[in-house]
């Protein structure tokens, strides 16, 4: 996977502010809201509570799952739902946004704001901070991004460690919380770089790592989060 686009793109010119220690960030507030929603109060937003959806509701041949026709999403891979399922229900950005289109088709769980989660791409709290173009143009990569929804998620509410240098490696997540099939795969989020609106923003709890990927560069997972 060619998680490190930006952080490789601009390698000559990137620096990285942080040390090599283990941190946590102060707990935050969420709160199991009924049976398949977790309310991030901090950041004003739902989750669901199974962090891969897809997977869950594709191997249960849900109804909304047959909905779905991912062959027909433009640029997206061109596989079937069965396909999709047969690969843990892994997308290309593409394909995660038609998902979540859906999802509000149908007012799921009674919401019809589903999106992917946001980064921010100016983030002092993120231990990287890179120059990506002649404009001047910045992004905030890296660890420790507590002002992101995955990463204020990550931290500040689930207490997961700070990962500074090579403190957790890949050991940082530690607690799961309420949430169900959380794993330490690379999620999408739904911001696009500004510079380059090829890219999005992703976030890889395994590791506490926010990077951007190429939209149809890899298949990651799908984790959907409305506003409260």
């Amino acid at each position: 996977m060619n998680y490190t686009i930006i952080s490789a793109l601009v390698f000559g010119v990137m620096q990285i502010h942080g040390h090599a220690t283990l941190s946590t960030a102060t707990a935050g507030e969420i709160d199991l809201v009924g049976k398949h929603l977790v309310a991030d109060r901090d950041m004003a937003v739902e989750w669901t509570r199974d962090a891969n959806l897809v997977k869950t509701l594709c191997s249960n041949d849900s109804p909304l799952w047959k909905s779905f026709d991912p062959a027909s999403v433009k640029q997206g891979t061109g596989r079937s739902a069965a396909e999709i399922c047969a690969q843990n229900g892994l997308m290309n950005w593409y394909e995660a946004k038609a998902w979540i289109g859906v999802l509000n088709k149908h007012a799921y769980l009674g919401h019809s704001d589903w999106r992917l989660p946001r980064i921010q791409q100016k983030d002092s709290s993120c231990s990287l901070h890179i120059q990506a173009d002649q404009a001047g143009n910045t992004v905030s990569l890296g660890h420790g991004c507590l002002n992101s929804e995955p990463g204020h998620l990550f931290h500040a509410s689930l207490d997961n460690p700070v990962y500074e240098g090579s403190a957790c490696q890949d050991n940082c997540l530690t607690n799961h919380g309420p949430f169900s099939n959380l794993s330490g795969n690379m999620y999408w989020t739904d911001t696009e770089i500004a510079f380059d609106t090829s890219l999005v923003g992703v976030f890889d709890p395994s590791n506490d790592w926010q990077d951007a990927e190429k939209k149809t560069s890899d298949l990651l997972q799908v984790w959907p989060v409305h506003a409260l």
